[in-house]
């Protein structure tokens, strides 16, 4: 039997083939398969294109192939749930899959199947504690309601800084000429039209931006490392919640574009942590996670 692990977040779709010890035998990254970003052709597109990759590297798996996948989005909305399922049963015609979302696929992964808690924070963020097969989320509004501590929430903190440094009420740092530098820009107010017409105020775009504090930290920007400081408390508080529901001691891990900061987010997250919480570098990636859901439940 082989197995197609994939994870679907809000910047990109992760397919990787595994046989049935788990060995790696094929992968490839596509665009995002986030319902609310792109289309239900387009998702089914992605994942028909995924899928057929794995098995041309490897077409000895087409007719023994399962498949588990976390995507982003299928969630506590019913009507976006029965969406990604329509789409998923368009998309994997015949072959038998079992789906969840990508926080459950990550944590999977991230604590090799065992309970526990687990963060994302990429472009959104949102954290999942699971616990004798039962699971209880913390987080994950949406970036109009709270996303706090995500590539986005760090990246509009950013920009706001920006902003109070060039009409003189904060005074300017390095991250004022790097984010310039970064887009481009000669005058300041070139900012407005960047955001609202030429990347059209998109979620994942703007978050893109989040790197430009990871440049800033690392030079010692006092705004960045505040800002960081900031997230990791907000991230600390999604999971000091979690882990409520644990008697005893509790083992969490992570995942994001944001924890490649690394010292500048991950050591005040420590710092605001409780005590009763062990913070670990994930053990495997989402896409084994949800490798291990699908030979788990199919």
């Amino acid at each position: 039997m082989y197995y197609a692990g994939i994870d679907g977040g809000g910047t990109k779709t992760k397919f990787a083939l595994y046989n049935e010890n788990g060995t790696l035998l094929a992968q490839t990254v596509l665009g995002t398969c986030h319902i609310l970003q792109v289309s239900k052709e387009q998702i089914i597109s992605i994942l028909k294109e995924g899928i057929y990759y794995l098995l041309e590297q490897y077409p000895q798996a087409k007719s023994h192939l399962k498949i588990g996948i976390g995507l982003a989005g299928y969630g506590q909305n019913p009507k976006l749930r029965n969406k990604i399922e329509d789409v998923c049963d368009q998309a994997f015609t015949n072959i038998p899959y079992t789906l969840t979302n990508d926080v459950e696929a990550a944590l999977h992964g991230a604590l090799n199947g065992q309970d526990g808690i687990m963060v994302i924070a990429g472009t959104g963020s949102i954290a999942l504690a699971k616990q004798d097969n039962r699971e209880i989320r913390c987080g994950g509004w949406g970036y109009s309601l709270g996303d706090e501590g995500s590539a986005y929430w760090i990246a509009k903190k950013l920009l706001a800084v920006f902003c109070k440094q060039s009409d003189g009420r904060l005074p300017k740092t390095y991250l004022y000429d790097a984010l310039k530098q970064h887009l481009n820009i000669q005058d300041d107010h070139e900012l407005i039209p960047y955001i609202n017409n030429v990347i059209n105020n998109e979620r994942d775009k703007i978050a893109k931006m989040a790197v430009i504090l990871w440049q800033a930290a690392m030079h010692q920007d006092s705004y960045a490392i505040k800002i960081y400081e900031e997230a990791a408390f907000e991230i600390a508080m999604m999971l000091n919640t979690l882990s409520k529901n644990f008697d005893g001691p509790v083992t969490a891990s992570y995942i994001g574009g944001v924890f490649k900061a690394e010292q500048y987010i991950l050591d005040p997250l420590k710092y605001y942590l409780d005590s009763k919480i062990t913070l670990i570098p994930p053990l495997y990636p989402p896409e084994y996670g949800a490798y291990l859901l699908a030979k788990e439940r199919l």
